[in-house]
């Protein structure tokens, strides 16, 4: 059994269910608007018969009075008796007017009531006081059956129409989504047929651009991140093997060899040294990988003397630098005091030097500027290394990514120094740029927002 929820059939069952409660209140008041304008009508009519009868009206022995004129619906038939303000007797009457229990609704400040009758059911009675030619009250009253009858036959068309309405309602508002969710629809079956080898697939944007446009424009998205993410994927798997093949097969290489007989004591530690070497190499490369994933958390701030911090890395740096003769000047140096995250920030000069001496050639030279504009903190590094082709300049940032003079055993790397930079940076607020040419050097700014 299938328990799945159907996002149409929630929409109309809410969608009914709230229609269906309009037309309720909607019938409801109409239903009282249309009585009460009725009674109106009533009320209106039997003033008037009251005030045609007071302006007509002299005592007579036969105490009987005409209806003064023929009215149309809904006053049929009419009542009418004048009783005399001391007694409250009948002083004249039409023939047809019955025997009312009035004297309540005489001494009544009010004028029109309905009240029931056991011969003619509900009554509709009209109250006018006369003074001439004697003083007492006009009685006006008439059935109320064919108003109620009326009223009946509107509330049984009511009682019918509206689920009839409430269907075509339904009917409408079920092509109206079946319109809105045709694209969802395609969204779920594209969603489905897309695999991880197969991200070349796109959903064909809607013409009218609405909510379903900025969904399919969001999803297409997704599959380009996703296509994007896979390639880098990919080239992490050819990267890592790339890194990890080569140390490990020099640490089986070594290990085979020392075993296949009895050495030396020389030659094991030796062995042992070139294996500790890789085992560094192996350690290094976890530790980088690692600390990548570690950048995004990383958002504490504080006052940081960013002249001080940028001189010890430097020093920090500096016999690395000596082991190949480079010379780290210093072309430019502010005093600069700026909150931000040290860790951080730090990381982007070890990196971006780091990198510098790395591809830089023996006997050459490094130089660093560090200053501030207006709206940010300015760190450059000139180099005069291997530089690299302007095809590389837009990848350098991604993560494994080496350029093809990079990828040798001469030249410690993993492609993840320039990624953490880039990630360091987004999270403190900054930018880095390039400007490279082959066996030139290469010159990075890097833009911190203050």
């Amino acid at each position: 059994m299938n328990n799945k929820e159907n996002l149409k059939s929630i929409v109309l069952w809410w969608l009914g269910t709230f229609i269906a409660l309009l037309l309720i209140i909607f019938n409801t008041i109409f239903y009282e608007m249309l009585k009460h304008s009725f009674y109106d009508r009533v009320s209106n009519s039997l003033v008037i018969i009251a005030n045609q009868v007071k302006d007509n009206f002299t005592p007579n022995p036969n105490k009987i009075i005409t209806i003064p004129q023929k009215l149309d619906y809904p006053i049929s038939p009419v009542m009418i008796a004048v009783f005399g303000a001391k007694n409250m007797k009948i002083v004249a009457k039409t023939v047809t007017f019955m025997d009312i229990p009035l004297y309540k609704y005489l001494k009544s400040d009010e004028n029109f009531f309905i009240v029931k009758n056991q011969k003619y059911g509900k009554l509709a009675i009209y109250i006018s006081r006369i003074i001439s030619p004697m003083k007492g009250y006009i009685v006006v009253a008439t059935p109320m059956y064919k108003i109620d009858i009326k009223l009946q036959d509107i509330f049984i068309k009511m009682l019918i129409l509206n689920p009839i309405l409430l269907f075509i309602l339904l009917l409408g508002a079920n092509v109206i989504i079946d319109r809105i969710l045709n694209p969802i629809k395609e969204i779920t079956k594209v969603a489905n047929e897309i695999s991880v080898g197969d991200l070349d697939r796109m959903i064909p944007l809607p013409m009218q651009k609405d909510e379903i446009y900025d969904l399919v424009q969001a999803f297409n998205k997704m599959v380009v991140r996703l296509r994007d993410g896979v390639d880098m994927m990919e080239r992490f798997n050819s990267d890592v093997s790339h890194e990890l093949k080569t140390p490990l097969t020099v640490l089986k290489g070594e290990l085979e060899i020392a075993l296949r007989k009895d050495r030396s004591c020389d030659y094991y530690k030796n062995t042992l040294k070139i294996a500790l070497k890789e085992v560094n190499y192996l350690i290094e490369m976890v530790e980088e990988m690692l600390f990548f994933t570690k950048v995004e958390n990383e958002r504490q701030k504080k006052l940081v003397e960013v002249d001080i911090l940028l001189l010890k890395v430097i020093n920090d740096l500096s016999k690395k630098a000596k082991e190949k003769n480079i010379s780290i000047k210093i072309e430019k140096l502010e005093a600069i005091q700026f909150y931000t995250n040290e860790i951080l920030l730090k990381t982007i000069f070890v990196n971006l030097i780091d990198n510098a001496i790395k591809y830089t050639l023996e006997d050459k030279n490094i130089y660093i500027s560090l200053y501030e504009t207006d709206e940010n903190i300015v760190f450059e590094v000139k180099d005069e290394g291997i530089g690299m082709k302007e095809s590389d300049i837009d990848k350098i940032t991604e993560r494994f990514y080496r350029t093809e003079k990079s990828r040798n055993r001469n030249i410690k790397g993993f492609g993840l120094g320039l990624s953490i930079v880039k990630k360091a940076l987004d999270v403190i607020g900054g930018e880095i740029y390039f400007k490279s040419k082959e066996n030139m050097g290469t010159q990075v700014k890097v833009l911190i927002k203050k």
